[in-house]
């Protein structure tokens, strides 16, 4: 019974390191993730450049 008690009273302690340590850590802002024009060819991500889409289509018009 005592070593299920310990064994309990450690992760518990460890729990709260852990939620202590993930609280206080530096966290990068999401705009890190969006992608960089010379990226969306390699992400498949070409349909949401809206710039490049006005520009073939200015390129088309003419």
């Amino acid at each position: 019974m005592l070593g299920w008690l310990t064994i309990g009273g450690l992760v518990l302690v460890m729990g709260i390191l852990a939620d202590d340590w993930l609280a206080s850590r530096y966290r990068r802002p999401l705009s890190h993730m969006r992608p960089r024009p010379q990226d969306l060819r390699k992400l498949g991500m070409e349909e949401t450049d809206l710039k490049g889409l006005h520009r073939t289509l200015s390129r088309l018009k003419r």
